[in-house]
């Protein structure tokens, strides 16, 4: 939790300071106020993430033993050595291009006009490894 709110803390500052053009040595009290508002985009960025993770991979929605357990031993079937982070999770082939990391940069930041993805397109082109590890934190 406190790694994935870092990684957004940093990413959002760097956004800022490249939008404009600055130059500027990060300090504590200006990552607190540029980044006041990251426990929301944390928030959200972990509410979509629950929802593709959930589609993406198959996780059952019953509330039955049975399927529970299904979805706890899922879980941890794609957290053992990181199967998530591969596009065929099974055989581990195509690390970083699983399509759940286009899904999310899609619906976090390119979802309508007014997101930062569409406004500062730049930004994204090539994806910055750091979004990706984002994204792969809060899948974890």
């Amino acid at each position: 939790k406190d790694l994935l709110a870092t990684a957004i803390s940093i990413y959002r500052c760097l956004i800022a300071s490249n939008l404009a053009d600055l130059t500027v040595q990060l300090t504590p009290s200006l990552v607190k106020m540029m980044t006041r508002r990251t426990s929301h985009v944390r928030g959200e960025l972990k509410t979509k993430m629950r929802a593709l993770t959930s589609s993406h991979f198959g996780f059952r929605t019953s509330r039955s033993t049975a399927a529970i357990k299904q979805n706890r031993d899922l879980a941890e079937s794609l957290k053992d050595e990181s199967c998530f982070v591969f596009k065929d999770w099974e055989m581990k082939s195509g690390i970083y291009k699983t399509e759940l990391i286009q899904a999310a940069v899609n619906d976090m930041w390119f979802a309508n006009r007014n997101d930062e993805g569409v406004i500062h397109g730049r930004y994204f082109e090539p994806l910055p490894v750091e979004i990706i590890a984002l994204i792969l934190t809060a899948v974890s």
